[in-house]
């Protein structure tokens, strides 16, 4: 799923476009998101997300980047930035995986029957 998120923002930066829009609401119960509103060939487009940096307030003016072939799909983050992130986990994943295998190894060779001589 990180490898399919990673290719499809990937896809996004290489043709994203960026607009400004306005800060309308600040969710913090909601893993401290931002609600903007941006107009762009005069349909009023929404979205929620982090903000990149500091948190911006209510009414500021705030770079919206958005995919021009689907305005909906938008953030306050550039995706170029959202593709680096979106493989932040993997590593973790790797580790945990090998972690496993290694156990189960270890596990198996203390359960395995002695060797019988060689007659």
């Amino acid at each position: 799923m990180s490898i399919h998120q990673w290719e499809a923002n990937g896809e996004l930066a290489r043709r994203e476009k960026a607009v400004y829009g306005t800060v309308v609401s600040h969710e913090l119960a909601n893993h401290n998101q931002h609600g903007y509103r941006f107009v762009l060939n005069g349909q009023t487009y929404t979205g929620l997300s982090h903000s990149p940096h500091d948190a911006p307030q209510l009414g500021e003016q705030v770079l919206i980047y958005y995919d021009p072939n689907d305005p909906a799909k938008n953030s306050l983050i550039d995706f170029a930035e959202l593709q680096s992130r979106s493989l932040a986990g993997v590593p973790v994943l790797f580790f945990g995986i090998g972690t496993v295998f290694v156990a189960i190894f270890f596990l198996r060779r203390k359960h395995l029957p002695p060797k019988l001589p060689n007659m």
